[in-house]
């Protein structure tokens, strides 16, 4: 005869049952997304040599900010990394990353954030930015990053920790960088001998959408629409690149603040006026205003 104790047990083994299989059903859901595989070819490029190309690649990768994220010497660091949240976002040693990797297979992971086992890269390398850089970019800076002496740097991999396993399946969390990109769009051409428009948007694509997003999309919040730089004179422009000073001097996000102060004060003048003038053209009609 079936007793009132029966029925709690069969409750309460029902119950841990369930907690069970839906803990297994979120940690499955959550690995096979984190390991899914991206059928992105490599593609060949030219990877001219010489100490001009390596000045060169050191500029535009402190400009994209891979001593950002990778640490002072590129060997690597915990980039994020809070319980709570449920996850440990690391940044590699990129010095060991260069001897494991071939320069094709470290393009594509930096464009396409395709490793060479085809997984995707987890959240915070800006690969959908990166996927706008020209080849020429690109070749440069892996050809600086593989001239560097390998550190015994960081050896931390990308978790997510039990929570994080939910947050990840509630959509919660970031998505898989390969996810963020259209791996066959077309590149913005960086070509110098076009207008100051057409030079402007290629670096705006490919270094401004890292925080603000495709054509104003915002991805990091409190981002503005990158029209607000129209509204801008030159003069506080420039300013704003190399100090992260916005007009008014208003209080900003730090994330404007620190990139200004490491990252875009080696911009050219060239390079910041031609921005500028990619800014001015996102709103039709906006005035010319070079002066102060």
């Amino acid at each position: 005869m079936t007793t009132y104790k029966n029925y709690r047990e069969v409750l309460l083994l029902t119950i841990v049952g369930a907690i069970l299989a839906l803990t297994l059903y979120v940690y499955v859901r959550a690995d096979s997304e984190l390991n899914r595989k991206y059928d992105v070819p490599l593609a060949p490029l030219e990877f001219p040599e010489g100490p001009g190309i390596v000045a060169e690649g050191e500029r535009l990768a402190r400009i994209r900010g891979c001593f950002w994220c990778h640490g002072a010497s590129l060997e690597g660091q915990k980039y994020f990394a809070e319980a709570g949240k449920g996850i440990i976002a690391v940044a590699p040693d990129l010095t060991r990353v260069a001897r494991e990797y071939s320069r094709a297979e470290m393009a594509r992971t930096v464009r396409h954030g395709v490793k060479p086992d085809g997984t995707s890269l987890q959240p915070a390398m800006p690969s959908f930015a990166y996927y706008n850089m020209s080849d020429a970019d690109v070749a440069a800076i892996i050809t600086y990053i593989s001239s560097l002496p390998e550190q015994d740097g960081f050896q931390g991999r990308f978790e997510l920790l039990p929570i994080g396993w939910v947050r990840w399946v509630l959509g919660r969390l970031p998505s898989n960088v390969a996810d963020l990109i259209d791996h066959t769009a077309p590149r913005p051409d960086p070509a110098l001998a076009g207008s100051p428009e057409n030079r402007g948007r290629y670096l705006a694509e490919s270094i401004c959408t890292e925080c603000h997003g495709d054509n104003g999309r915002v991805r990091v919040p409190g981002s503005p629409n990158l029209e607000i730089a129209a509204a801008y004179t030159k003069t506080n422009f420039i300013r704003l690149i190399r100090t992260g000073i916005p007009m008014g001097e208003r209080d900003i996000d730090y994330h404007m603040v620190d990139a200004s102060k490491y990252r875009y004060t080696l911009l050219t003048e060239a390079e910041i006026s031609a921005m500028y003038a990619f800014f001015r053209s996102l709103v039709p009609g906006t005035p010319n205003k070079d002066s102060p």
